[in-house]
């Protein structure tokens, strides 16, 4: 079935690829924009298997070049997200990403804010740190990581096999019941 289906085995950075041969988008949320291999329907319901040499991390605005020289635009989803705000200046600021990070939590930082997905457990802690937490529909685009690479997310050049001595196994108690998805890019292929 993949042999009669549209492919797009390029990833072309926003503002690097030729606008006017946009032939559609597909819209998709933060999991989905980190695939090597994948069938996806774009926004016009047309299947297009995505099958590129490696996973890589699509930001927005970004274009899949399609077998035929045309290009489908990357547009982020609006994804249930919570906006938290924290008291204290730079001190609070730092204390409340720390924590984040602590976690492994996938955030963005957009102006003096933070976001990250809605969990219950964590908007408590957090106002239990003295932050403040909103609901939000937004696209989220989190920070790559220490791992991720520089600039854009398509030089996924590093190479580094996960060799590297770091034990996931934390001294701290995670109480609280939700997953903690560790969204390192690493370069694994998140088929």
């Amino acid at each position: 079935m993949t042999d009669t289906l549209r492919r797009a085995t390029r990833v072309h950075a926003r503002g690097h690829w030729p606008a006017e041969r946009e032939a559609g988008t597909v819209t998709l949320a933060f999991d989905d924009r980190h695939r090597r291999r994948m069938v996806m329907t774009d926004d016009a319901g047309a299947d297009f298997l995505l099958d590129l040499p490696r996973a890589v991390a699509l930001d927005h605005g970004d274009g899949l070049e399609l077998g035929d020289g045309a290009y489908l635009r990357v547009v982020a989803a609006d994804e249930e997200l919570m906006e938290v705000r924290c008291g204290g200046g730079t001190e609070g600021f730092a204390r409340i990403a720390w924590h984040l990070g602590n976690r492994h939590l996938p955030v963005q930082i957009v102006g003096e804010t933070i976001r990250l997905r809605r969990d219950h457990v964590i908007e408590d802690m957090l106002k239990g740190l003295g932050a403040s937490v909103a609901a939000i529909h937004a696209p989220f685009a989190p920070e790559g990581g220490a791992y991720s690479g520089q600039g854009h997310g398509h030089s996924h050049g590093h190479g580094h096999g996960h060799d590297h001595d770091h034990d996931h196994s934390h001294s701290h108690s995670h109480s609280h019941s939700h997953s903690h998805g560790h969204y390192h890019s690493h370069g694994h292929s998140h088929d």
